[in-house]
C-alpha cells in the first residue's frame, strides 16, 4: 500500500478510506478490469460470428493488455470470490458463444477459451500483434477442421 500511496502522491493512511487492504485493492482492480473487458468484448463481437468474432475478441484482449497490463494481470489473481467469478462469467459469455459457433461442446469450449486467452495474453505481453493474428488464423483452421480436441 505504501508503494501505491507513493505513486499517487498521497499518504498511505488516506488509501484506507477507500480500500481495506492490499488484497481489497487488487480485488477492486480485478472487478474494474473484468467490467471494462466485458464491455469492450460485448461491443466488439456484436453482429460478428466465427473468425471475425474471434479476431475481434483477440484484438480487444491484446489492446487492453498492452494499454493496461496491471489491470489485465489482476483479472487472474483473484480466487474463490463469487463477484469476481460472476463478472468473469459475463466476460466469457460472448467468447464461449463464439467458440460454440464453430460446433464445440461446453467441455471443448472451456479448454479452447483457456488456451486462446493464454495465447493472446502471451503475445500481448510481448507486444506482438502479428503473433495474435497468426494465432487466430491457426485457431480458425483447427476449429473449422472439426477435429478440435475433446
Amino acid at each position: 500500500m505504501s508503494q501505491v500511496a507513493k505513486e499517487l502522491d498521497r499518504h498511505v493512511s488516506s488509501l484506507y478510506a477507500h480500500v481495506e487492504s492490499l488484497a481489497d485493492l487488487r480485488r477492486e482492480v480485478a472487478l474494474l478490469a473484468l467490467d471494462e473487458l466485458a464491455d469492450a468484448v460485448w461491443r466488439a463481437v456484436l453482429g460478428l460470428v466465427q473468425e471475425d468474432a474471434l479476431q475481434a475478441i483477440a484484438d480487444v484482449y491484446f489492446d487492453y493488455a498492452t494499454r493496461h497490463p496491471g489491470r489485465a494481470a489482476a483479472t487472474v489473481d483473484i480466487r474463490n470470490d463469487e463477484e469476481v467469478a460472476a463478472r468473469g462469467a459475463h466476460l466469457a459469455e460472448p467468447i464461449w458463444a463464439t467458440f460454440r459457433s464453430f460446433g464445440l461442446d461446453d467441455a471443448q469450449v472451456k479448454v479452447a477459451h483457456g488456451v486462446f486467452s493464454a495465447t493472446i495474453t502471451g503475445f500481448a505481453r510481448r507486444g506482438n500483434k502479428d503473433g495474435v493474428r497468426q494465432a487466430v488464423a491457426l485457431f480458425v483452421i483447427g476449429l473449422r477442421s472439426g477435429e478440435w480436441p475433446a
